[in-house]
């Protein structure tokens, strides 16, 4: 796989958090980049530029987190438009791609788009179980772990990882 980054201007606003991880499994008692159990993809990072990074034809995630938007009297509200989430699989002649609102683009070569599902029924269900603050459940990152990996309400309890894939998700 190759991801080809386009328009990210060193110049123009930048994110505050941007990494590439392959993704083997799942923390499902916590969120954000700590409820992955990957490796980091070399070459990725707020302060890359404009061109090609080869990547492993492994399961990968793209994310980019943006700073709080100090104009609104919610900052944390605006990161779900500009945040950047790809999750893809490696597909030879596949394409995946995601803009952001910096101005950049991210298209990965050779790869398919798996598409971050809403919290599904059994996760609502896990999270009034638990408590959960909004901050875990709507963390994309986790939601779509959640969906990928066969993790349960006792995954969470027990502080079990989780490496085994949901059967719909292959």
């Amino acid at each position: 796989m190759e991801l080809c980054v386009t328009g990210y201007s060193p110049d123009g606003p930048r994110f505050k958090h941007l990494f590439g991880r392959y993704v083997e499994g799942f923390r499902p008692w916590t969120h954000c980049d700590k409820g992955f159990i990957s490796n980091h993809a070399k070459g990725i990072a707020p302060d890359m530029e404009d061109g090609p990074v080869l990547l492993e034809d492994r399961l990968f995630y793209l994310c980019g987190v943006a700073g709080p938007d100090p104009s609104r009297t919610r900052p944390q509200d605006a990161r779900c438009r500009t945040n950047v989430h790809l999750a893809v699989r490696p597909r030879k002649g596949s394409v995946a791609a995601v803009g952001s609102v910096f101005g950049a683009t991210f298209v990965i070569k050779d790869a398919d788009a798996i598409p971050i599902q809403p919290p599904s029924a059994e996760l609502l269900a896990a999270v009034r179980e638990f408590d959960l603050p909004p901050a875990h459940w709507r963390c994309k990152n986790f939601q779509f772990c959640w969906q990928y990996f066969n993790a349960s309400a006792d995954d969470i309890r027990a502080h079990h990882e989780v490496r085994t894939e949901r059967p719909a998700a292959v």
